[in-house]
């Protein structure tokens, strides 16, 4: 199995920058799905209303990038555009990973937890499951591809490295120039 690094690069460039929004866009789905209409800005979900969020509406967030990743899994397992495909499961896994290996509690988690009365680290714990699940998935297909080391590196890398300027960028550039209010409701 030989890696397109031009196309893993482009792939990762592109969805790393969009991961953040892609989260954002899966609260604004399953709060439409509820009946509560929502809206976003590049990294910021509010509902119309201005009431608050349903539950799963507060859950689509976290699970978009995370379905995102398990289906690219599937295509990488099916030898399917695997060059495509290695960035998205990669990155999709960071949403959140990030955030729970710097030792933070994310709102949604807390906030999930409260509605169903579990104890504040339980949907943190299903979804670091999960995220490491893909992330072992991917690194067994790896293995099974016989890719060598010095591919495998890059191949996480590069995601990850496009993940941090994108986010970046997006949070810091086009939050804050584009959507002012969002980002000062966000970030202060």
């Amino acid at each position: 199995m030989k890696l397109d690094f031009r196309q893993l690069t482009i792939t990762s460039i592109i969805f790393g920058f969009f991961l953040i929004p892609i989260h954002e866009f899966g609260h604004v789905i399953c709060d439409w799905i509820t009946g509560h209409p929502a809206a976003m800005s590049y990294a910021r979900d509010h509902l119309l209303s201005n009431g608050d969020t349903p539950f799963l509406g507060l859950l689509g967030g976290p699970s978009l990038p995370l379905i995102l990743s398990a289906v690219s899994v599937m295509f990488i397992y099916r030898q399917t555009k695997i060059s495509i495909f290695y960035p998205i499961a990669i990155i999709g896994t960071f949403d959140r990973l990030v955030l729970y290996l710097s030792g933070m509690l994310p709102s949604d988690e807390r906030n999930l937890a409260g509605m169903v009365g579990w104890n504040i680290y339980a949907f943190k714990y299903l979804f670091l499951s999960c995220e490491t699940l893909v992330l072992l998935l991917v690194l067994i297909s790896l293995i099974k591809y016989k890719i060598g080391v010095k591919q495998i590196i890059p191949v996480f890398v590069i995601p990850i490295l496009s993940f941090v300027v994108g986010a970046a960028i997006g949070v810091f550039v086009v939050e804050r120039y584009v959507f002012p209010v969002q980002f000062k409701i966000q970030f202060g």
